[in-house]
């Protein structure tokens, strides 16, 4: 599994819906890979476009593996009024962060790694992670959602990122 990173054109690409009676891959298997690749990249969701692959999909969780999810055809039944702004990064785009108004709550709507239909209320966090990933499937990223401005200040502050890197690292 390799990562893709901006400006790869997959990640702006609308990916298909997987085909639930009949995957192409198996949905444990490849939560398993995706969970064991995403953390060890310190990420909390990686979705299908990041990896290369077109279909719509992704995968999240924190710290605790257990509480991990594979979310197949995800989609948002109901926003919440309420918003909050909040720093997210991305692990196609290194050292970038941007603050993002995002929805609060969530009634989110997805089939599982058991192709097991699942709805339910995500607040938060999580609901920041699955939107995020879930416009990754949607051919959007979080530098879709803010102002060529802060995308510029951003990348400024990436480069004096890596360049701290390099010179801790010579």
């Amino acid at each position: 599994m390799n990562l893709v990173y901006h400006p790869n054109k997959i990640l702006n690409t609308k990916l298909e819906d997987v085909n639930i009676e009949d995957p192409g891959f198996n949905p444990k298997e490849l939560k398993e890979e995706m969970v064991d690749f995403m953390l060890q990249n310190n990420g909390v969701g990686l979705s299908a476009n990041q990896i290369g692959a077109d279909k719509r999909f992704f995968v999240m969780c924190d710290e605790n593996r257990d509480q991990s999810i594979l979310c197949m055809n995800p989609t948002i039944l109901q926003y919440s009024k309420a918003a909050q702004v909040e720093y997210e990064g991305c692990l196609s785009f290194p050292n970038i962060w941007m603050k993002v108004n995002r929805p609060k709550d969530i009634l989110v709507h997805f089939w599982d790694e058991d192709c097991v239909e699942q709805v339910f209320a995500m607040t938060g966090f999580n609901a920041r992670v699955y939107l995020h990933e879930m416009d990754h499937t949607m051919g959007y990223t979080y530098k879709d959602k803010v102002s060529n401005a802060k995308w510029m200040m951003a990348q400024k502050k990436a480069k004096k990122i890596e360049k701290l890197i390099e010179r801790s690292n010579a």
